[in-house]
């Protein structure tokens, strides 16, 4: 978690992610599902010397940044952040990251971006994942180590090439019994979650849906999912 020693652990049940300072007035921003899982930076330079009472919700963490890396992970409840550069204070320099931890990164893999299950035949995949951030810290160790303000596009990016790379695994230890398309999608229909999760753990992260077809999928649809998504800086 790194230094954890600006963390009130006085945890209540928060109602709101908004902040307040010393003088009563108020600072308040929302959780908004279409901002995505991830939200901020938030800059601490305007509150140097002030007290910031924070609340999160059940499902809401923040990320205390200072220097690139992470200093504190605050869990849903009550926190009052003393911010300036007194001993114990949090430095002004500082950024808070909040993470929605119920909010999906989705990802989907079309005819246009497919999965390769082969390199010899050129044969592909398509379907979807929807990931969660289950571990913050390795998460963050992970993909946001040194990012000044994340992109939603690098973001993305990176989650995609994780997820591309567990299932190479897979899909060569299926392929290799010599497979045809038929018989993969017998075998890929049996996949779960469960079958990456093992290995998403050491990136912070936890699968929560997977469904992935040949080249031609169910008679249904698969519905449209949204990109990653990061809200823009915030001062």
């Amino acid at each position: 978690m790194g230094e954890d020693r600006y963390r009130d652990d006085t945890l209540g049940n928060g109602r709101g992610w908004g902040a307040l300072t010393a003088d009563g007035a108020p600072l308040e921003w929302s959780v908004d599902p279409a901002k995505g899982s991830i939200q901020g930076p938030l800059d601490l330079e305007f509150l140097r010397d002030k007290r910031m009472t924070l609340f999160l919700e059940e499902g809401q963490q923040a990320l205390l940044i200072q220097e690139g890396r992470l200093r504190a992970v605050y869990l849903d409840g009550l926190h009052h952040l003393e911010i300036g550069e007194g001993r114990g204070q949090i430095h002004p320099a500082s950024r808070l990251l909040f993470l929605a931890m119920d909010e999906p990164l989705q990802l989907r893999w079309s005819r246009a971006n497919p999965l390769r299950w082969s390199r010899t035949d050129g044969g592909t995949l398509i379907g979807s994942c929807a990931l969660r951030i289950a571990r913050p810290c390795d998460f963050f160790d992970t993909f946001l180590l040194g990012v000044e303000t994340p992109d939603p596009g690098f973001v993305g990016r990176l989650l995609d090439q994780t997820v591309r790379g567990l299932f190479e695994e897979l899909l060569r230890a299926m392929s290799g019994d010599g497979l045809d398309a038929g018989a993969l999608q017998a075998r890929l229909t049996r996949l779960t979650p469960a079958d990456l999760n093992e290995d998403l753990a050491d990136f912070g992260l936890a699968c929560t849906h997977l469904a992935v077809y040949t080249a031609q999928p169910p008679a249904e649809e698969i519905a449209e999912a949204p990109v990653v998504q990061v809200s823009e800086r915030q001062h």
